[in-house]
């Protein structure tokens, strides 16, 4: 690979960016030479850019630097106060051991290591500069020029000094490219003036290059060390650390819980594709960690190289899978928004794997960057193997994102409470050809058997539509009837009118004006109560969404301590709203569709589910965010609001039908959150009068 195929800044700041980052280690990897001349430089500036200096060596290239010594008031003093050069040499020399001597100090172990056997190998070598004559200050150089194996060059001149504290001032590089016609001309003259600076031409500056006693300090600890990278002729690299399992996930004996144990070991016996099929709550995210650092130890074992990649719907479910992949001791890169936010430390990783600098590299992608034609060209590059991981895999099947799933990945593993896609039996098909068979199934009734997941109450809170709102209904619902006597589904594929009508109609049920009234009843009995978790729909009426007119009821009239949680809160908001609530602080939330997936909400004892779609995907998420574990928690409670038909209307058939349409699709949510709930049976007989005079009984 040559620097064109990068992303190269022509101007890079500590305002937008670490220079380390974006800049030096990209150009490092791939560079066959570096000089440097520089003013300022510290251990802190090695300590960060050490890995990409190493790539010279594995590249069979050299780096020249030239800099300035560190020189005390009295060694100014009496240099001035030397006349012959021989004597000036001696001054600076002794100020370079010095300097040579505190670096040491300074460097981490490894670091320093590192150092050393640039320095023995001869990839890194060394000059001091001094001004003289004309000058009488500092050597206060700031340029630079890597090349690469096809001569290309990258110069750069600006603030930016070798130091530590670079990547915290305010400083600035301009970079310029040879390939450019219109930057060839700066980049020569950055070569010209390198050159002569090496050279010893310029006729201001007295150069000395280091004695044998200053490089020797170097050259002892090699004695003592293996070399920390491959060479071109192939001598061993240190070895990384490895991935592990937190002993929080472990049991007495070492072992996570069964089924994930179970799961992991089927999907090995699958050749290393499979599907966990497993509750909401339960541990998807551990399991899947776990299989990765498993399947890294195997590829350890095989002195093979693995990239893990991570899909998950959400930004904030990035961040929860990074916090996680931390703490299994991988070193996850995050990709999403701004390109040139995650692109070079990306691109970057990768190159350390083509240069056998590392052997494992982990990214957690959402899903809109993943189909973004730069990543797909990033991923399309990879020639180690890949294990895959879809976190609520049921999105991979989209029309557009399933085109996209990676073809070289040879291990797959999609993780989903609801595999399967609502009304979409194609995108089903499709994702389950590409991940496989489930290799490990593991439900609600499981989890709550087993104590994973907390056993919950059941109350089906019955609301009337109004006259006028039946009327719409039945009015929308012939029209959903109409375009779906045409062959249409109403599933993700919908044309837009089809979904326009479905949308207005899941509105106007989760939006249903009875709703607020009887959740205020409720909470009215509960105003001193924590951790209240309130679902509402996208309604807007007489120009209010439902979400604030649900705030503001909680808020004002109640007096409850309440926040929303809605897509127009930022990710930091989130967070410290999240804390809130689970200190107690916040009393309720009041969310749409943003917790729907992932996210992690403990202290949720009581759920009062104000709107809800069709599809079976989205209340069985609802329900696991509830039912999961937190100390002092022993039940959940879940309130159900579901649409009724006003009683005692005298109806057509046809209007008949569509309040028996409007039962059936309710009663679906109640059977499955009825079936595994500790009243079952009273939750049942709460509908019992409405099936009645529906005929649907046999529901």
């Amino acid at each position: 690979m040559s620097f064109k195929s990068i992303l190269i800044p022509f101007q890079v700041n500590t305002t937008t960016s670490n220079p380390v980052d974006v800049f030096f280690n990209p150009l490092l990897r791939l560079a066959k030479t570096y000089d440097v001349a520089v003013g300022y430089f510290s251990s802190a500036w090695i300590r960060d850019a050490a890995n990409g200096i190493a790539s010279l060596a594995v590249n069979g290239g050299r780096s020249r630097w030239v800099i300035s010594p560190a020189l005390s008031k009295e060694d100014w003093d009496l240099l001035s106060s030397c006349r012959a050069e021989v004597e000036r040499g001696n001054v600076v020399s002794a100020a370079a051991a010095s300097s040579v001597r505190e670096l040491q100090k300074a460097l981490e172990d490894d670091t320093r290591v590192a150092l050393a056997w640039l320095i023995r190998d001869g990839v890194v070598n060394f000059k001091i500069a001094v001004p003289r004559k004309e000058l009488s200050g500092i050597f206060h150089a700031k340029i630079g020029i890597f090349s690469d194996a096809e001569n290309n060059r990258v110069a750069f001149s600006g603030s930016y000094n070798l130091t530590g504290a670079a990547s915290t001032n305010w400083e600035t590089i301009d970079a310029f490219k040879s390939w450019e016609s219109d930057e060839l001309k700066r980049v020569q003259a950055r070569e010209d003036q390198f050159s002569s600076i090496w050279e010893g031409k310029d006729p201001n500056l007295a150069v000395y290059v280091p004695t044998d006693a200053v490089v020797d300090q170097f050259i002892e600890i090699t004695r003592h060390s293996r070399r920390p990278y491959r060479t071109p002729e192939g001598k061993e690299a240190a070895t990384a650390p490895q991935p592990w399992i937190p002993s929080y996930f472990l049991d007495a004996n070492g072992k996570l819980k069964k089924h994930q144990e179970a799961g992991i070991e089927a999907w090995f016996k699958a050749n290393g594709r499979g599907i966990f099929h497993m509750a909401t709550g339960s541990g998807k995210t551990v399991s899947a960690l776990a299989t990765a650092v498993k399947l890294a130890a195997e590829a350890k074992k095989k002195s093979s190289k693995l990239v893990v990649l991570v899909t998950v719907p959400y930004k904030h479910l990035a961040e929860q899978w990074q916090r996680e992949a931390v703490a299994f001791g991988f070193e996850p890169i995050v990709c999403y928004e701004s390109f040139d936010a995650w692109a070079p430390a990306a691109q970057t990783k990768l190159l350390d794997l083509k240069l056998d600098t590392e052997d494992l590299a982990f990214f957690i992608t959402v899903n809109a960057t993943f189909c973004g034609e730069r990543f797909q060209a990033l991923l399309a590059g990879v020639d180690s193997p890949i294990l895959f991981i879809a976190d609520e895999m049921h999105n991979m099947g989209g029309e557009r994102i399933r085109t996209m799933l990676p073809q070289n990945a040879r291990f797959r593993l999609g993780l989903s409470a609801t595999p399967d896609r609502h009304n979409d039996w194609e995108g089903t098909a499709v994702i389950r050809d590409y991940f496989g068979d489930t290799v490990a199934t593991y439900g609600l009734d499981d989890a709550i058997r087993d104590g994973t997941l907390t056993r919950y109450f059941y109350y089906p809170i019955l609301v009337e539509f109004s006259a006028d709102e039946m009327d719409r209904y039945i009015e929308l619902s012939a029209r959903i009837a109409r375009q779906m006597a045409q062959g249409e589904k109403a599933n993700d594929d919908a044309s837009d009118a089809l979904k326009y009508l479905l949308i207005e109609r899941s509105r106007l049920i989760g939006g249903a004006e009875g709703k607020i009234p009887a959740l205020k009843r409720l909470l009215a009995e509960r105003r001193d109560s924590q951790y209240n978790l309130i679902y509402c729909g996208d309604a807007i009426t007489d120009g209010e969404r439902t979400v604030d007119a649900v705030l503001a009821m909680v808020g004002n009239d109640l007096g409850m301590r309440a926040n929303r949680f809605t897509s127009t809160e930022s990710n930091i908001e989130r967070r410290q709203i999240l804390e809130r609530f689970g200190s107690g602080e916040a009393q309720a939330l009041v969310a749409i569709r943003c917790l729907d997936e992932g996210v992690d909400v403990p202290r949720t004892e009581s759920a009062y589910i104000l709107a809800s779609s069709l599809n079976p995907r989205q209340f069985i998420q609802r329900r696991g965010r509830v039912l999961r574990r937190a100390p002092g928690k022993d039940f959940a409670y879940i309130y159900d609001f579901i649409v009724v038909p006003p009683d005692g209307a005298t109806l057509d058939s046809a209007a008949f039908n569509s309040e028996r349409s409007l039962m059936r699709r309710e009663l679906a949510r109640v059977d499955e959150f009825a079936s595994t709930s500790e009243n079952a049976g009273d939750a049942l007989a709460a509908l019992r009068a409405i099936k009645i005079r529906l005929n649907l009984l046999d529901s």
